[in-house]
C-alpha cells in the first residue's frame, strides 16, 4: 500500500507542475470520460437537475449536466492546487482577494465564525482559500478508500487548525465559543437523527440542524463562503447569513435559500451526482427511480 501511495503521490506531483491552462484542458477531458463511464452518477445528476429545474428543457439540462462533469474533472487539479500551491499563487487566483480580506478584517474577533460552504467539485480549494483569510478548522468524515483518505487528511491538515470528526460536535461548539472560525458543509442528507425536512428547490430535503444550533449555543456569526470560476481565476464571496435563532425551520430555510441563490447563478459548479433527496418524509414516495436508489445488503 505504501508503495502504491508513493507512486500516486509522484504522479499527482507531476500533474501539479503543469501550466494551469493545460491542467484544466486535461481536467475537462477527464470530466467527459466521467460523463460517459459513470452511468449511475450521471443519471442521478440528470434526475436532480430535472427535478430542481422543471422549467428547463432536456437540451438545457444536458448542457448543465455535461458542464458539471467537466467541472468535476477540473476539480482533480483544483484539489492538487489546494494541496500544494503556495499562498502567493493562490492569492493571485482570487480576483477580489483584497475585497474579502477587508471584510474579514472587520469581523468581531470575540465571536466565532461558522463558515458554511457547499458540496461543489472544488470544495477542497474552497477550504484552502478560506484559510488565506483567517485561521480555519473543519469537519470531515473518514473516506472508505484508505489512499484517498490519507491524501485528504494530508491536504487538509496543512492549512487547517483542526479537523473534527462528526462525533466531536461539542468540541466544535466550544471552538466556536472561543472565537474561532470553522467550515461546515450543510447541504447533504446526513440522515434523520440530526436533521429536519426543509424546502430545497421546491422539494423537502433533510437539512442538518447544526448551523442553527451553533448560532444559538455558541452565539457565533454564520456566513456562506463560496468560489466561482472565472476563466483561470476565481471570485470569492463571503455573505453573512442573519439567523433569528428563534425557529430552527425558518433559519434552515434561510440557509437553503442562500445556497439555492448560489446554485442558480452557477448551476454547473455543484455536485448534482449525490442523492440530496434520498430520505423522504413519512408516507412520501421515493424521490428517485428504483434503479437510482442505493442497493443495501
Amino acid at each position: 500500500m505504501k508503495i502504491l501511495e508513493y507512486l500516486i503521490y509522484l504522479i499527482l506531483k507531476f500533474l501539479n507542475i503543469l501550466p494551469q491552462s493545460i491542467q484544466y484542458l486535461i481536467g475537462k477531458g477527464i470530466g467527459k470520460i466521467f460523463y460517459k463511464r459513470f452511468n449511475e452518477r450521471r443519471e442521478i445528476a440528470r434526475w436532480n437537475l430535472k427535478k430542481c429545474f422543471p422549467e428547463k428543457n432536456e437540451k438545457e439540462i444536458r448542457v448543465i449536466l455535461k458542464q458539471s462533469f467537466e467541472r468535476l474533472g477540473e476539480s482533480l487539479f483544483e484539489f492538487l492546487n489546494a494541496f500544494w500551491a503556495p499562498d502567493k499563487k493562490l492569492k493571485k487566483l482570487i480576483i477580489n482577494f483584497d475585497e474579502i480580506k477587508n471584510i474579514v478584517e472587520g469581523f468581531d474577533k470575540s465571536k466565532g465564525k461558522l463558515l458554511l460552504f457547499m458540496h461543489t467539485p472544488n470544495l477542497d480549494l474552497v477550504v484552502r482559500t478560506a484559510s488565506l483569510f483567517m485561521p480555519v478548522s473543519g469537519m470531515a468524515r473518514t473516506q472508505n478508500n484508505k489512499i484517498i483518505d490519507n491524501l485528504f487528511k494530508a491536504s487538509r491538515k496543512k492549512f487547517t487548525e483542526r479537523i473534527f470528526n462528526p462525533s466531536e460536535i461539542l468540541e466544535l461548539l466550544n471552538f466556536l465559543k472561543n472565537g474561532k472560525a470553522c467550515l461546515y458543509a450543510p447541504d447533504q442528507d446526513y440522515g434523520y437523527k440530526s436533521s429536519i425536512f426543509v424546502d430545497f428547490f421546491g422539494h423537502k430535503a433533510l437539512t442538518v440542524k447544526f448551523p442553527y444550533l451553533a448560532s444559538k449555543r455558541a452565539n457565533c456569526d454564520v456566513y456562506l463562503f463560496s468560489l466561482k470560476k472565472r476563466g483561470l481565476q476565481y471570485s470569492a464571496a463571503l455573505e453573512k447569513i442573519n439567523l433569528k435563532k428563534e425557529n430552527v425551520e425558518e433559519d434552515l430555510k434561510t440557509i437553503n435559500s442562500k445556497i439555492e441563490n448560489y446554485i442558480l447563478s452557477n448551476p454547473e459548479n455543484y455536485l448534482w451526482s449525490h442523492r440530496r433527496f434520498k430520505n423522504r418524509p413519512e408516507g412520501e414516495a421515493p424521490f428517485y427511480p428504483a434503479d437510482l436508489l442505493r442497493k443495501r445488503t
